[in-house]
Parts: structure tokens; C-alpha cells; sequence
């Protein structure tokens, strides 16, 4: 199988993953309606996913670093399959809390070592269109899984919607068994000491430890405000389901059309320019959001939020490939949970600051996210173009 192949079928898996964790939150008023339960008490649908997600990833990239990419892959895979039909058969909403977590377990580690064999097979040097693609699938599992969760809800079930999945995940399992996509830069045998010795040595160097700093906060930020989109849309606009999914249609859109193009601005102008700009593009949309606009305005912004995403994590996620390219799998596994312990406690915290309402929990993360953009512009200012290194 060729490169651009592998690179469609790793944008796949990654999409699969992304529309799996991205159809929870819309979904919150109907879980809310079907269980009976007020949607606060369903926090941790969110956060019970995305930190044990986050936190297993910091065990299979290091095993994918002695493993092989692959066989950990695969394993992976058949993990959130299982994970997912349970989830799809939770019978309360303590079941469907129990079964989400264990799903953020089972699915942890898919996006990681598809990053990692992107790394894997593209130089840094070029790596930001593949990257780009990668994360256009991200994207994409953003966009289809905030639109058609809620949806298809309607329609087939969020059940049916999962068990979907979870066949999806059964099928990729398979097809990299059998043609086990990518074994570059493994098999260096993990000892428990040697690990955290790693990750010490990444949060050490000056170029890793403010990239996972900026990763984790970069993640509360936008993990913060999209775990509660639904719920703003409920309150503000008395929206459903279907009304949920069309408002939150252009969410992840631009990262399909543009992810691979913000990596080549990123490739031919440097990370430096591009990150903190698309920090302050992040901050600009969350202001945008703090006074209650009419419904389709409401729903440009929320499109133009998440270009934010695609302008930052992807490019930021790539510069930690390169910092050692022995240990690619175990640091991929720590930016990936930084971004999603960041995402978890971005969802906790807008929460608590909701009890002042929506304008003030989004006028607070607006503030934070443009000190960190300034923050960006001098912290990103070595990530220099491609040609800008090879004159030095």
C-alpha cells in the first residue's frame, strides 16, 4: 500500500474515533429527556471520557514505541469496538457514564499512533500537509459527529449510531492485521523508570514543555466550549435535536477544506505566525458568541471557532513528533493527553462558570485564550519555515 493510501486509511480511523466522542455533547438534552436526569448531573458523559482517554494514551504510545505500531493499532481498535456496543446498550444513566468511560479507555491511543505513523513517514520538514489531512479526518469526525449525532438520533438512535461504530472499528481492526500499515522507529523496549524519564525529558526541553503547556490549555479552551454548545443552543434558541445538529452543521467543516492548506502555510511560513494567529482567530469567536445573536449568526461563528482548532493542535501536535523521533509514539501519546486532560477539564470548568450564565463562562475562556495567543507570538517565535532553517 502506498503513502497517500495509509494516509487516507489513517484520516479514517481518526474520523471514526472523532465523530464517536464529538456526538456525546449535542446529544446531552436527549440523554437528558431519556433518563430523566437534569443535564449538569451528565458532565461526566464528557469529562469521564475524554481523561481516561487522554490518560491511556500515555500507556500506548509508549507500548506502540516497543510493540509496533501496528499489532498496538489493531488491538486498539477491537478495544473500542467492544467499548462502543456497551455503550449502546447502557440501560440507565449511570450504566451510560460507567460505559463512556470505559470507552475513553478502549478508544485511547487510536489518534495517537495514527499521528504517530503520520510522523513516522513524512520529515518534519513537509509533515505539515499529511498533518494537515490527518487532522482534516479529526475534523471531519468533528463536524459529521456534532451534525449527524443528533441527527441521526432522531432517525436510527444514538444506540444503532454507536454499534455503527463500534463495526467500523471491527472492520479497521481487520484490515491492519492484514496489512500491518506502519513498524518505522519501534521497538525500543519501555522500563517503567526509562518512561517517566522520557516524559521528564520532554517537559524539560524549553521546545517541548511550553508546546504540551500550550496543547493543554489550548484544549480546555475549545473542549470547554463545544462540550456546552448544545446546551447553549437549547437555552438560547429552545432548539431539538435536528435544530442541535443544522446549527451545529459547520463545526469541524473548515478543518475538511482547509486542514491541509493551513499545513502548507504553516510548512512555507512557519508555526510561528500561523499557531498564535489561529489563537487569536479562536478567542475572536468565542467573544462573538457572548451576546445572544440571531440563530444563523450564532451558527457562522460556531463554523469559524473551530478553524481555530484546526490552525493550532494539528501544528503544535506536529512539532512534538520531532523532538524525538526514537520515542515518537510515547511523546504523541503525551501531547494527546494534555490535549484531552485539557478538554476534560476545560468541560468541568465552563460548567461551574455557566451557573453565571453562557456570556460570562464564554467571555471568561475569550479572555484567557487571547492572553495565551500574545503568550503564542513569543513562545512559537523559533518555529521558523522550512527554507528560513536550511539558510542557517
Amino acid at each position: 500500500m502506498n503513502d497517500d493510501a495509509q494516509l487516507w486509511v489513517m484520516a479514517t480511523l481518526a474520523f471514526t474515533v472523532s465523530y464517536s466522542n464529538y456526538m456525546v455533547p449535542p446529544l446531552i438534552p436527549a440523554f437528558s429527556r431519556e433518563f430523566s436526569v437534569p443535564p449538569q448531573q451528565l458532565s461526566w458523559l464528557i469529562a469521564g471520557y475524554l481523561i481516561p482517554y487522554g490518560t491511556s494514551t500515555l500507556v500506548f504510545g509508549a507500548l506502540s514505541d516497543w510493540r509496533g505500531r501496528a499489532p498496538t493499532l489493531a488491538a486498539l481498535l477491537c478495544s473500542a469496538a467492544m467499548t462502543l456496543l456497551m455503550v449502546s446498550f447502557a440501560g440507565s444513566w449511570r450504566a451510560l457514564v460507567v460505559a463512556r468511560i470505559l470507552s475513553g479507555v478502549g478508544c485511547g491511543g487510536i489518534v495517537t499512533l495514527v499521528i504517530a505513523i503520520v510522523g513516522d513517514r513524512y520529515p518534519y520538514a513537509i509533515q505539515g500537509r499529511p498533518m494537515g489531512r490527518t487532522f482534516g479526518g479529526i475534523a471531519a469526525g468533528i463536524g459529521f459527529g456534532s451534525t449527524l449525532g443528533s441527527l441521526l438520533n432522531s432517525i436510527v438512535g444514538w444506540r444503532n449510531e454507536f454499534r455503527a461504530l463500534a463495526c467500523v472499528c471491527g472492520v479497521g481492526a481487520i484490515f491492519i492485521c492484514r496489512n500491518a500499515l506502519s513498524d518505522i522507529g519501534v521497538n525500543v523496549r519501555p522500563g517503567f523508570t526509562r518512561v517517566i524519564g522520557e516524559y521528564v525529558v520532554i517537559l524539560e526541553i524549553p521546545r517541548g514543555g511550553r508546546t504540551v503547556a500550550f496543547i493543554f490549555c489550548n484544549g480546555a479552551f475549545h473542549g470547554g466550549i463545544f462540550a456546552w454548545l448544545g446546551l447553549l443552543l437549547t437555552h438560547r434558541y429552545h432548539l431539538h435535536d435536528t435544530g442541535i445538529g443544522l446549527a451545529l452543521a459547520g463545526y469541524g467543516l473548515p478543518g475538511i477544506m482547509l486542514g491541509a492548506t493551513i499545513g502548507g502555510w504553516a510548512d512555507r511560513y512557519g508555526r510561528r505566525y500561523v499557531v498564535p494567529i489561529g489563537f487569536l482567530w479562536a478567542a475572536g469567536c468565542a467573544f462573538l458568541l457572548v451576546p445572544h445573536s440571531p440563530r444563523f449568526t450564532a451558527a457562522l461563528v460556531i463554523t469559524a471557532l473551530s478553524v481555530g482548532f484546526d490552525a493550532t493542535h494539528p501544528l503544535m501536535s506536529s512539532i512534538t513528533t520531532s523532538l524525538d523521533p526514537k520515542h515518537r509514539g510515547q511523546i504523541t501519546g503525551f501531547a494527546t493527553f494534555a490535549n484531552f486532560v485539557g478538554m476534560g477539564a476545560g468541560a468541568l470548568f465552563f460548567q461551574h462558570l455557566i451557573a453565571f450564565g453562557f456570556s460570562v463562562a464564554l467571555a471568561v475562556f475569550a479572555s484567557a485564550q487571547s492572553l495565551l495567543a500574545i503568550a503564542a507570538f513569543y513562545s512559537f517565535r523559533g518555529e521558523r519555515p522550512r527554507r528560513a532553517c536550511e539558510a542557517k
